[in-house]
Formats: C-alpha cells, sequence, structure tokens
C-alpha cells in the first residue's frame, strides 16, 4: 500500500503486513504509524462529517524524486550563504578587528581591517608588517594575511580560521613555523591599538 508521510508528504511503499505499526521515513527520518488496511464500510450519508473531511484534506502529491530528500542539499547551500554573507559583511562594514595570541611567551597583535588590509604587531618592539588579506580554505573559513616587515623584505604570513580563530599557518620568508610545537595558539579579541611608528 501507498501512503503519504504525514511530515514531508514523501509517497512511502508500505508492505501490508506492517499495518498498524512505526516506522521511520525514509526522507525525513520522522516516526509514523502505518494506517491498518482499509476495510469495506457503508458510504458516508451526504453531509455526514467523513464526507466533508475527505473533501476539504486533498492528499498533496510528493515533491522531487521518489525517496530523495533535499534537505541535505539546502542545509550545504545556506551554509556556504552564512559564510559568504559574514565576510561580505565584515568587508563592507567600515570597521577593524584586532586579536592577539601568544607564542613562545612572546605577545603578537593582529590588526584586520574590513578594507583588506591588516597590520601585525610582533614582540619586542620588532618593526610591523604591513600587507593584505583575502579568504582561503575549503568553505572560504581561513583568513589569509601576507605582507613585509617596514624596512625589509621579509614576507611573512599568518592564517587564522575565522570560526574558530585558531592559528593554522605562521610563515617568514618561506619558512613554516610548526603550529603544534608553538602551543596550537588561538587568537583572541582585544581593545589593543598598533603603535604604527
Amino acid at each position: 500500500m501507498k501512503i503519504p508521510c504525514s511530515n514531508c508528504n514523501q509517497r512511502l511503499e508500505i508492505p501490508e503486513e506492517l499495518a498498524r505499526q512505526t516506522i521511520e521515513c525514509p526522507a525525513c527520518k520522522v516516526k509514523l504509524t502505518v494506517p491498518s488496511l482499509a476495510t469495506p464500510t457503508a458510504a458516508p450519508t451526504p453531509g455526514s462529517a467523513s464526507q466533508k473531511t475527505l473533501a476539504t484534506a486533498p492528499l498533496k502529491k510528493a515533491k522531487g524524486k521518489k525517496g530523495k530528500s533535499r534537505l541535505p542539499i539546502i542545509a550545504a547551500a545556506g551554509l556556504a550563504c552564512i559564510l559568504i554573507m559574514g565576510v561580505v559583511t565584515f568587508s563592507l562594514s567600515g570597521s577593524s578587528q584586532t586579536y592577539k595570541w601568544e607564542m613562545r611567551g612572546d605577545t603578537f597583535y593582529l590588526e584586520v581591517n574590513s578594507g583588506g588590509s591588516f597590520i601585525l604587531a610582533p614582540p619586542d618592539g620588532a618593526p610591523p608588517v604591513f600587507g593584505k588579506w583575502k579568504t582561503g580554505g575549503n568553505n572560504g573559513e581561513l583568513i589569509i594575511c601576507t605582507g613585509k616587515a617596514r624596512g625589509t623584505n621579509e614576507k611573512i604570513t599568518v592564517s587564522y580560521d575565522m570560526n574558530t580563530l585558531e592559528l593554522v599557518e605562521f610563515r617568514i620568508e618561506g619558512k613554516n613555523l610548526p603550529i603544534r610545537l608553538l602551543g596550537s595558539p588561538s587568537l583572541k579579541k582585544t581593545n589593543h591599538t598598533i603603535d604604527t611608528r
């Protein structure tokens, strides 16, 4: 027999021996009770409640391909939209955010500006690093800052996960410092003002 799912209206082909048992819809995973097999009954009289119910509650047709759920596709598309909107909102907000992290007992400060630029203040009065940032990673979850220290040609790259704020990469002139050995530092938001003099 065929019955519609009470949650997603997917038409389900159910063996008759499962009548009056609880099953799980393969499309939306909701539990539903299989109705008992129809038995011949007298036709309802005109204007009776059962006839009105049948007239006002037609069954909806199932959407999409039989047995397939579009929920995972919709969820993935929604997540991608949220990530893209977050990056666009941040880049258009006209603001900046400053972070700090500890690495081998030293404190680093990173100011990421909405216009696509950044400033990194290394410890011990070392010259600040200026450059541009971009997004990267499989889902655009990484912020990758690449620039040069003032007065030098030394290229520095700092990458972090914008969702977890974990430091993912710290590279100086091609030398990638193993983040694991540095204690896997995480960035923390701060109100610190970076001195660019």
